[in-house]
């Protein structure tokens, strides 16, 4: 077997791998045990005489090793063997026993732009109860979308992105990435992350189309920013944190007919299709030259159950994205003001704040360069300036469970993360938040003790339910 994987490609396949529990729904000796016998492994701790043995005392009961120790261990080769040895291990963690097919296929969509550029491809292989197995085969190295920058041709990422969502067999997806024109709005720079440029990629796609969309128009924005995340290199200082599908300019006919059909219909509902179901509503209110930062700090707030609203808008909203953001204000459960400079001079921002301010709903700022002001002048709020992202968001998160307006909703979001885990890691995950989330009220505590039950992600965890139900017998008022 050849050597044909650069250690750029070993290095970047680490990478797309740094937040997923390789070994899945099992224990790391049992998965190991399915390539290599570790009882024949030597032990690299003098007290032991087999990998068995080390791997057990350093992950089980001491978790001294870190996460990812298995790639760089010599005894499994991944790091300086053949290509065999990777391309097994890569291949044993998408079988069927080691995760759920849902999960395998997001792996399968990180790491396969990577391998095709040396020359190699994961692809299904059998089957097993239905579900596939997979192997490798050698294909014609191909460019990766990384190797032209995005920001200087956006074709070679949607591309990728098409394929992937063809992959996935979701046709309107597709067909919006086939049909629509895309395009980069000039990027926002700042220092949430240390020097970012965030850039919106907008889909411009045919009237008749967006009108099929329907109300799944920004689950597709959604899984498309998803999708192009998982693409993105993390070392990448220009993000693409905001996917907009938005309308061909339509002449005044049947084709605006539907246009203004469809948003009435995504804006009139009790609770708007744009909120994702289920989690927290949280109206983030900005001007539009920090809408893409804004974004971003959308993307954040995700991982702890909030669903935030960015409008589509840049400097007027139409009037029919005007009636989004109106059903947006009528149904939000709280509201982040991003206080800029710039934010007392605009048309729009202080009359959300009003709105919500007069409804009775929690305002919270984030202060980027302005101190609040007016009626919000006595809410301290967060500072915003020289963090990242992911910690404005977690202060978000923090402050949103302190106050008595907005606890027991995001309380039931949790609770709601937590029932529909859809993975061993997303369990982990979600059993995090419902420790910072408690004590909870006994109608929410009980849900959480069936979910321990019921949930068979929740189950694959060793700990996890004890420690869950520990947290819903503490119940609060």
């Amino acid at each position: 077997m050849a050597k044909q994987l650069s250690e750029i490609t070993k290095r970047d396949l680490r990478e797309a791998l740094s937040k997923i529990a390789w070994w899945g729904r099992l224990e790391e000796t049992k998965f190991l045990e399915r390539l290599y016998s570790l009882g024949q492994l030597p032990s690299y701790d003098s007290r032991y005489k087999t990998a068995e043995q080390d791997i057990f005392q350093h992950r089980m009961n001491n978790s001294d090793w870190p996460d990812d120790w298995v790639f760089d261990d010599d005894r499994f080769g991944m790091s300086n063997g053949e290509d065999e040895e990777l391309l097994r291990f890569l291949t044993e963690m998408l079988h069927p026993i080691v995760r759920d097919e849902s999960e395998a296929e997001e792996i399968l969509g990180r790491l396969n732009p990577l391998l095709r550029a040396d020359g190699y491809q994961i692809t299904p292989n059998g089957e097993i109860s239905g579900r596939p197995t997979y192997g490798w085969e050698r294909v014609e190295p191909e460019a990766t979308s990384f190797n032209k920058h995005f920001a200087k041709d956006i074709a070679p990422l949607i591309a990728t992105v098409r394929e992937l969502a063809h992959e996935g067999g979701d046709e309107l997806e597709w067909r919006v990435l086939q049909e629509g024109r895309a395009s980069l709005e000039e990027p926002e720079y700042d220092n949430w992350d240390g020097g970012t440029y965030y850039y919106t990629l907008t889909l411009t796609v045919p009237v008749p189309l967006f009108a099929q969309l329907g109300d799944r128009g920004s689950e597709l924005e959604q899984k498309i920013s998803k999708r192009i995340s998982q693409l993105q290199r993390s070392p990448d200082r220009h993000r693409i944190t905001a996917i907009v599908i938005q309308p061909g300019m339509a002449k005044l006919g049947p084709a605006a007919g539907a246009l203004s059909k469809v948003i009435d219909q995504r804006s009139q509902a009790p609770v708007p299709a744009f909120w994702t179901p289920g989690q927290f509503r949280l109206f983030l209110s900005h001007v539009s030259q920090f809408k893409q930062r804004t974004a971003a700090l959308r993307d954040a707030l995700a991982k702890f159950h909030i669903s935030g609203f960015v409008a589509h808008d840049t400097i007027e909203p139409g009037e029919l994205w005007q009636r989004e953001i109106e059903a947006a204000l009528r149904s939000m459960d709280a509201m982040v003001a991003v206080l800029t400079p710039e934010f007392p001079n605009s048309k729009w921002t202080d009359q959300e704040v009003g709105w919500a301010l007069g409804g009775g709903v929690y305002v919270l700022p984030v202060r980027r360069g302005l101190d609040p002001y007016g009626f919000i002048a006595a809410v301290q709020g967060i500072q915003g300036t020289d963090k990242k992202v992911g910690a404005v968001a977690n202060e978000i998160f923090v402050a949103l469970l302190k106050q008595k307006l907005t606890r027991y909703r995001l309380q039931e979001a949790v609770v709601v993360g937590f029932e529909r885990s859809s993975s061993a890691d997303d369990a982990r995950a979600n059993g995090v938040l419902v420790e910072r989330g408690g004590p909870f009220p006994a109608a929410l505590a009980q849900r959480l003790e069936v979910a321990t039950r019921s949930n068979q992600h929740v189950a694959s965890v060793r700990g996890l339910r004890e420690q869950v139900q520990r947290v819903a017998r503490a119940i609060g008022k």
